[in-house]
């Protein structure tokens, strides 16, 4: 290979050559890694090209010697390997959950910052600089768990290069965290989360934009799935699967148990009854399983993704954020009356303060949402006293006990359950389903379910608006 006059052999850790179609010389060296670095000498002439190289050569066992790398890569490609690592071990089922948090941060924020500097030359004062600029690009200071995630992506990086002799333990910088103290986001009232619940079902037809439509439908549905269920938004919901819900039987009753993975891990939560409703919805928005009911689809484990818009298409995170933004500012709600700002996160400090509100312990509701009992008592045991002040002024007691006798069950369902179904098939007359629910008897009140129950129907025009008043207002 020597004897080639485009190649010339300079010494034993030194080559150059010239690739085909180009007079420049190109410069092969070997490192005490056993690693072949190559590069560029930028010159047609041979013996500047030498020159060049042997440079190159000196310097990198300067390098060696003083305990720096003996070469560098720009972040962006330690960064791309870093982030191909991590999604092949998500395709191959493995990695963890919140390797999806790191790839987005090097997405978003690592690369597009520090994506043309060389990884071994990142100092403090860069990453002070890029906290500046992070600042402004959100908008405000990020918060701790924001930060912890960023740091976190970064350090695999710095990891990669380690691993590849692209930096030393040396000169690898200490991050830091600076961020906001976490606070709780800001929740929504009762009254709001109806007022949304109510002007979903017709939000799809703001606009024209097929795929913005769809995205539309499918976020009425994954809004009421985490109020009712605890669920975290995105990498629990969104990774949710039809094989991951099924029928629990306990007591001769019937529960809707979901098996949700995210940051925590694993868990099983149950779902609240309504939940069967708006997942049944899901079912027949994807058109692979139009054609089964929802227990032949939770009977079958089918493997396919809950949360798909009716082209058949999981939804996206970012789609379904962004349209939920544009809603709260439309309606003036992006802030919670005590001004932190509200997102589809937020949904699960409302399922929160709900279940405290009906007297269910920080213990009990930390086994449902995957939170420690201490997390929850930080952001939410505040606000106990005042969320059961029927419970502690033993008003509760009272009134369960003057209460009516519930409604019957029917199998899974109450009486309004099979009424609406019924409504909805075509097999019952809305004067029939206004008899079966008790409208105009003694006693009768409109319960948060059947209100729901009476809007679904309305929305889908089964209902008409005189006998949705007349289900409100008895």
């Amino acid at each position: 290979m020597t004897n080639d006059p485009a190649t010339i052999k300079v010494n034993e850790k030194l080559t150059l050559y010239r690739r085909e179609r180009s007079k420049r010389w190109q410069a092969r060296l070997l490192l005490e890694s056993g690693e072949w670095h190559r590069f560029s000498t930028k010159t047609t002439d041979l013996a500047a090209a030498k020159d060049f190289a042997l440079r190159q050569l000196y310097t990198a066992d300067f390098r060696k010697k003083n305990n720096l790398p003996e070469s560098t890569r720009k972040l962006r490609r330690v960064a791309m390997f870093t982030r191909d690592r991590m999604q092949e071990e998500l395709d191959a089922g493995g990695g963890k959950v919140v390797f999806v948090d790191y790839i987005a941060a090097l997405n978003r924020y690592i690369i597009p910052y520090f994506g043309n500097m060389d990884v071994a030359a990142i100092t403090v004062k860069d990453l002070q600089e890029f906290d500046k600029w992070r600042t402004d690009k959100l908008g405000r200071q990020a918060s701790h768990s924001t930060i912890n995630t960023h740091n976190s992506a970064l350090n695999r990086v710095f990891d990669e290069a380690m691993l590849r002799n692209w930096i030393t333990h040396a000169i690898r910088p200490t991050l830091l965290n600076k961020g906001v103290k976490t606070r709780s986001r800001g929740s929504f009232s009762k009254e709001e989360y109806e007022f949304i619940y109510r002007r979903m079902p017709t939000w799809y037809k703001k606009t024209t934009n097929k795929k913005t439509a769809e995205t539309r439908k499918v976020l009425r549905n994954y809004i009421l799935f985490l109020t009712n269920t605890g669920a975290r938004h995105g990498t629990e919901a969104l990774g949710l699967k039809w094989k991951n819900i099924s029928w629990i039987d306990q007591n001769d009753t019937q529960y809707l148990g979901i098996y949700v993975s995210g940051k925590t891990g694993g868990r099983n939560l149950i779902a609240r009854d309504q939940t069967k409703d708006y997942l049944d919805r899901q079912r027949a928005m994807n058109p692979d399983l139009v054609d089964m009911t929802f227990d032949e689809v939770i009977a079958a484990k089918v493997d396919d993704w809950v949360f798909k818009t009716p082209s058949g298409a999981k939804a996206d995170l970012f789609n379904l954020s962004r349209n939920f933004r544009s809603f709260l500012e439309t309606h003036n709600m992006l802030e919670s009356s005590d001004g932190q700002s509200r997102t589809l996160y937020s949904w699960r400090s409302y399922y929160a303060t709900m279940d405290l509100g009906r007297g269910i312990s920080t213990h009990v509701l930390s086994r449902q949402m995957g939170n420690s009992t201490a997390m929850l008592d930080k952001f939410y045991s505040k606000l106990s006293p005042q969320m059961n002040a029927e419970v502690h002024s033993g008003r509760a007691n009272r009134k369960t006990k003057a209460e009516s006798k519930p409604a019957k069950d029917i199998g899974n369902s109450t009486v309004a359950d099979k009424a609406f179904k019924m409504l909805f098939a075509g097999t019952l007359s809305e004067k029939a389903l206004l008899a079966a629910v008790g409208v105009g008897q003694s006693g009768y009140a409109a319960t948060e379910h059947l209100t729901m129950l009476a809007l679904d129907a309305h929305a889908e025009s089964k209902l008409s608006e005189d006998g949705l008043m007349r289900v409100l207002n008895g």
